[in-house]
């Protein structure tokens, strides 16, 4: 770190050895208490600056001077996002009603169909990405009996942490050097996308002549076949494909293709401590499972394909309160690590104890 050897006692060295030989600066004389309060107030001046050079660079620079770096280019962190869900109920509803299941509420934005609509959850954030239960209204509604939700139409995200702002940072600093039907130029299109989340593009081949693209939504999930077509229509038009009449260069036929999920079955033997039992644990182990997933899947764009490794299953397993110890692990019957396709994401298959 710059000037981490500027310390009180090195200022205090230097200092003294810039004295005439001659003047005493034994401890207690006047030279010494001199000295000592200034360097205490230099080695403060030193700390300071050595936070104002660490936070000049994007690299080093915490959250906040990152965001003041950033948005000198217009670029700003992700907020959370809300999510959207396809419900439906036994009557019709009005719009702006809204809707309680467990912690989370809801707003109805649109009628999709016949006593199906869409709602919003109101908080922000991922955990608006899992079904509580049964919806429950917050106001009267003539004739209810029930409401449910039945697809996850638009994954919210939560805010963008600051290691993944700074990698974004860098991504759209190199991409100012893209140009058109690049590499770069084809990725800075995706990003500014609502809905992606990852992407990997593929260069024509002999064998392949069409650029594909293959994405993830922006939870790191396979996306829906309505969001496929939406970023089709965004960058080649289907039907037009070649004309340059979306984000895609003249003469470049681009596929917009999603990933694939694959699901994985667990079996494994687990020791589970007393007062703790298979069902009351799986919901903690399942999530643990989902968690180690989703981190794959983040990581899936850097990665030539995903690993799903055994010893990793295990540390998520044992990392839930009342299990002791993990063994003898298959993935898709298997004590191996399993290697997945080129664009697929782990899913959780069966989760099975076969001893406890």
């Amino acid at each position: 770190m710059l000037f981490s050897d500027k310390t009180q006692n090195n200022i205090m060295v230097d200092l003294i050895e810039s004295v005439d030989g001659d003047i005493s600066t034994e401890e207690g004389t006047l030279i010494d208490h001199s000295f000592r309060g200034a360097a205490a107030e230099f080695e403060r001046a030193y700390i300071g600056l050595g936070q104002i050079d660490k936070n000049g660079y994007a690299q080093t620079a915490d959250r906040e001077h990152l965001m003041m770096r950033a948005k000198e280019r217009g670029i700003e962190p992700f907020q959370a996002s809300n999510a959207v869900w396809k419900a439906r109920f036994n009557v019709e509803i009005p719009l702006n009603s809204r809707f309680s299941s467990k912690e989370l509420t809801y707003a109805c934005i649109a009628k999709i169909g016949d006593k199906v609509y869409k709602l919003m959850c109101e908080q922000a954030g991922i955990s608006g990405n899992t079904k509580k239960g049964e919806l429950m209204p917050l106001g009267y509604i003539d004739g209810f009996e029930f409401g449910e939700l039945m697809e996850l139409l638009e994954p919210a995200r939560d805010e963008e942490g600051t290691e993944a702002f700074r990698a974004r940072y860098f991504s759209i600093v190199a991409a100012a050097q893209a140009f058109d039907g690049n590499r770069a130029q084809y990725k800075q299109a995706m990003y500014g996308m609502a809905g992606v989340g990852a992407c990997k593009i593929y260069r024509v081949t002999q064998g392949e002549r069409r650029i594909k693209i293959y994405f993830l939504d922006n939870g790191y999930q396979v996306p829906k076949a309505a969001l496929v077509a939406e970023i089709q229509e965004k960058m080649d038009p289907v039907g037009k494909q070649g004309e340059g009449e979306g984000e895609a260069a003249f003469f470049h036929i681009v596929d917009i293709c999603p990933c694939i999920s694959e699901a994985v079955d667990i079996e494994t033997e687990i020791t589970i401590d007393t007062g703790y039992t298979w069902e009351g644990l799986l919901p903690s182990i399942q999530g643990k499972i989902d968690d180690y997933y989703l981190e794959l899947s983040k990581g899936w764009e850097n990665e030539d394909f995903i690993t799903v490794r055994i010893l990793k299953i295990n540390a998520a397993i044992a990392s839930v309160e009342g299990v002791i110890d993990v063994q003898n692990t298959s993935l898709n019957g298997k004590e191996e690590n399993l290697f997945l396709p080129q664009n697929a994401i782990p899913v959780r298959g069966k989760v099975i104890c076969r001893h406890h």
